[in-house]
């Protein structure tokens, strides 16, 4: 058994397959998807969604958003959607470090705060894929 994947941006569908497993950054902390899952929505924070199918695993880096699932299916609204393959450590850590330095200093209600954090999210997610 299978479930339909997508993940889908505000400009383009970043992926659409089959998959027998998905796992993926939840709000509260990671969950998983199997076929015949129950409904399920969820808020998405920025981290790395790991699709296993055929024997295989495909990472990519989602920023926020919105996660429905059903029995044979998954629709991950993002943000953006990145392959995990390839990804630039020592950007991402650059990226990191300036997101942290701002926080550090920056009003934590200003919109300035709220892009350090985001900033902060999506560069650990690259830290962290394997690829």
């Amino acid at each position: 058994m299978s479930i339909q994947v997508e993940i889908v941006t505000p400009t383009a569908i970043a992926f659409s397959g089959t998959a027998t497993e998905v796992q993926a950054p939840g709000f509260l902390g990671e969950f998983g998807i199997l076929p015949s899952h129950t409904q399920y929505l969820s808020v998405v924070k920025a981290g790395v969604v790991t699709i296993f199918a055929d024997g295989k695993q495909t990472q990519f880096i989602v920023g926020r958003g919105f996660a429905e699932a059903g029995p044979d299916r998954l629709t991950l609204l993002t943000e953006l959607c990145e392959d995990a393959a390839g990804q630039d450590k020592a950007a991402a850590q650059t990226l990191l470090d300036e997101a942290e330095k701002t926080l550090a200093s920056a009003d934590p209600t200003s919109g300035e705060a709220l892009t350090a954090a985001r900033d902060a999210e999506l560069a650990r997610a690259r830290l962290s894929s394997s690829s």
